[in-house]
């Protein structure tokens, strides 16, 4: 929590009222304390006090003699010192006092003795009783002294403040620089920098705003790489379905001429009929490139052995390929212990893909070969054959192999195509799962074959 609030923004207001704090006290103490030595000099130096005050006991001697006071008569000495504001006033003889201006009544002779006695400055009052030492202090000088204490204060109170409003004025100028990055990313400008300042609640702030912008320019990005995929594989399949397009035609407008004149062979009707499939094979990709390219988020099923995940994918595959006149050879097939998770309607979707290509592309004359590969962290699904060279040359689109690729990485796998001279090879990489409990299996070639 310490470093927390250290780095937070309440952390740094704190700081910056504690500085302010120390700045304004230490300049009041550095105000009064000087000022007081100050003013004390100047009075000690000018003697005004001590004019002042030798003014008063000449008032108060005059006063005396007026009504012929003795140093006892405390009421016409309090009432003489309370219309003049005296602050303290004392009568004494022999150190021994005899009025005081705080006390009421008279005092006992000898009861109370003058304190502080080395400091003070009396004056010799003649009373109708005799000499006394008079002590005086009107207070002059305190006003001067209050004064220096408000001033002081305020000086102290304006530099605290002051100094914490200029440190606040960092965080304004950050506040503002961040508004004009923000300003220029709103009106479009994506390559206008964040600027990220310390590690405080703003600085965060900022580092999000940074991420977000990255995040939208990645964006951007990708969304710029798929229209060009997209305007790309558009370009290439229409010119892909205009070639099929335009045979069928020229078959048709054939067939036409020999139905008038009655003379129709089964040699044009196939070929149609083999465009008509060449156009449905190519809309199918199309229509699955964008289906699967739509699907932002697959869910996979939980983990299994990959016998139970491929066994049965693997066995229809041999089944149909042998079907088709095909060889397969499963002599490298072996499962070993592992698991993966997959999702079933895109590894049937690739599958599908698979024995698409293999009967459009693959030669008889050599077996196809499957294997599992284990690796650290992957199982492979391998797949070989040998191409074939068809009597007429097929235009290959590729987009069944970009279909497979989008549909593995759904998968959190990759793909890996290998074609060397007639040798043809694909790899399906699945990542091995962890989350269940492998078992051993023995099971030997002749399982795929089920």
């Amino acid at each position: 929590m310490g470093r927390i609030y250290k780095n937070s923004l309440t952390g740094k207001m704190v700081r910056r009222l504690v500085r302010g704090l120390l700045a304004g006290l230490f300049v009041m103490g550095l105000l009064y304390f000087g000022g007081k030595g100050c003013l004390q000099q100047f009075f000690f130096n000018t003697g005004y006090i001590y004019k002042r005050e030798v003014q008063r006991a000449d008032e108060l001697q005059s006063y005396v003699d007026k009504n012929c006071l003795k140093a006892i008569d405390y009421k016409q000495l309090k009432k003489w010192a309370l219309q003049r504001n005296i602050r303290e006033f004392t009568v004494s003889r022999d150190q021994w006092l005899l009025f005081d201006v705080s006390y009421d009544g008279i005092l006992t002779p000898g009861s109370r003795e003058i304190t502080d006695f080395s400091w003070k400055i009396f004056h010799k009052i003649k009373f109708a009783d005799g000499n006394a030492d008079v002590y005086l202090y009107e207070g002059f000088a305190d006003k001067y002294y209050d004064i220096l204490a408000g001033t002081s204060i305020l000086v102290g109170f304006i530099v605290c403040i002051g100094i914490f409003s200029y440190e606040m004025q960092e965080d304004l100028r950050y506040i503002q620089c961040l508004k004009k990055e923000v300003d220029v990313i709103t009106k479009g400008n994506l390559q206008e920098h964040i600027t990220v300042t310390g590690n405080d609640e703003l600085a965060q702030l900022a580092g999000g705003l940074e991420i977000m912008r990255q995040t939208l320019i990645q964006k951007e990005q990708s969304e710029q790489e798929l229209r060009a995929a997209q305007e790309k594989l558009v370009l290439g399949m229409s010119h892909d379905l205009r070639t099929p397009l335009t045979g069928l035609m020229t078959y048709l407008e054939i067939l036409k001429k020999q139905q008038k004149n009655r003379n129709v062979t089964d040699e044009y009707i196939q070929k149609s009929l083999d465009k008509v499939i060449q156009i449905r094979n190519l809309s199918d990709q199309m229509f699955e490139y964008f289906f699967v390219n739509s699907q932002h988020k697959v869910e996979l099923e939980e983990a299994e052995d990959i016998f139970s995940a491929f066994g049965d994918y693997l066995s229809e595959l041999c089944v149909l390929l042998e079907d088709e006149g095909f060889t397969v050879d499963t002599e490298m097939l072996e499962w070993n212990p592992a698991a993966v998770r997959i999702n079933t309607d895109l590894f049937g979707r690739i599958m599908n893909n698979i024995i698409s290509n293999i009967e459009k592309y693959a030669g008889r004359n050599k077996p196809i070969q499957i294997q599992i590969l284990y690796e650290e962290s992957h199982i492979g699904i391998l797949i070989g054959n040998t191409t074939d060279q068809p009597e007429q040359p097929v235009h290959k689109t590729g987009i069944g192999l970009q279909n497979i690729s989008v549909m593995m990485e759904h998968m959190h796998g990759y793909v890996e195509v290998s074609e060397k001279e007639k040798d043809y090879c694909i790899i399906l990489y699945f990542p091995s799962s962890d989350s269940i409990e492998r078992k051993s299996f023995s099971h030997n070639k002749n399982s795929a074959d089920r």
